[in-house]
């Protein structure tokens, strides 16, 4: 059914399926995620069922859902992005609506991705990391960590948010700049067009979810730096990994 860094998703009989974990990847790791999902099950939060960790199997076993992936539903009609970017700001704020879980700080994932990357000097790495430290820290409000189309499914009982690995506990704006650069930058290809596009897309994503709970923006683009020097550490292509730095070197060098 697909395949990741960490991970493959295969069909079982019974409408389950199991997310089958890469040799690699160690059980502590595993027994890591299996917590999280089970910590979020405990809010009303559409996601999938976990049943199971299939340790012989290497796998977490979940409810099978059959759906599309609202980025599938945007793709098949353009037209209607606008209203599929409302829908993603409206179930992003009731994530965020949700508190006193028992998750990682999102805070210390950021400083520590921030530490791993080597994209960035020990200069500008110590500047980013002070610029961490200086940020209100005080919410706790549940983040997905990785909001995106593709992690939202479309089925006949409605919407299902899945992939909560990187779910975590912290400023609910952190969690926004992370969506709004996955939007804009995630997956880059060197097409100007397309750049635009979707700078325009995330754009409008801000703009619905400041409607239903509004925020300072320029508390926004504090958090898009740290959650862009994040993400250097991933397995990301060239072309966003260039305009993440670009981004970066401006706000760091102010």
């Amino acid at each position: 059914m697909g395949t990741g860094n960490t991970a493959k998703v295969i069909a079982r009989d019974g409408g389950t399926v199991a997310k089958v974990f890469h040799r690699h990847i160690g059980r502590d790791y595993i027994e890591y995620e299996y917590a999280i999902y089970k910590e979020i099950a405990k809010t009303p939060l559409q996601l999938p069922r976990l049943y199971s960790f299939e340790k012989e199997n290497h796998a977490l076993i979940f409810e099978r859902v059959d759906g599309t992936s609202l980025m599938a539903e945007m793709k098949r009609n353009p037209f209607l992005l606008p209203i599929h970017m409302r829908r993603l700001a409206k179930w992003h704020g009731e994530i965020h609506q949700r508190q006193d879980l028992k998750l990682p700080v999102l805070t210390d994932r950021l400083a520590s991705r921030i530490s791993q990357s080597d994209d960035l000097n020990e200069s500008e790495k110590e500047k980013i990391l002070s610029h961490l430290d200086g940020l209100p820290d005080h919410e706790r409000v549940l983040c997905h960590g990785d909001f995106h189309p593709d992690n939202v499914l479309i089925s006949k009982k409605g919407h299902v948010i899945i992939d909560w690995a990187d779910a975590a506990v912290g400023n609910r704006l952190a969690d926004i700049a992370r969506s709004v650069l996955l939007i804009h930058y995630g997956g880059l290809t060197s097409s100007p067009v397309q750049g635009m596009f979707r700078g325009l897309l995330a754009g409008h994503y801000v703009r619905c979810y400041r409607k239903t709970d509004s925020f300072d923006m320029s508390e926004l683009k504090n958090w898009i730096l740290l959650v862009a020097a994040a993400r250097l550490s991933e397995s990301i292509g060239q072309t966003e990994k260039e305009v993440l730095l670009k981004l970066i070197h401006a706000r760091v060098n102010e």
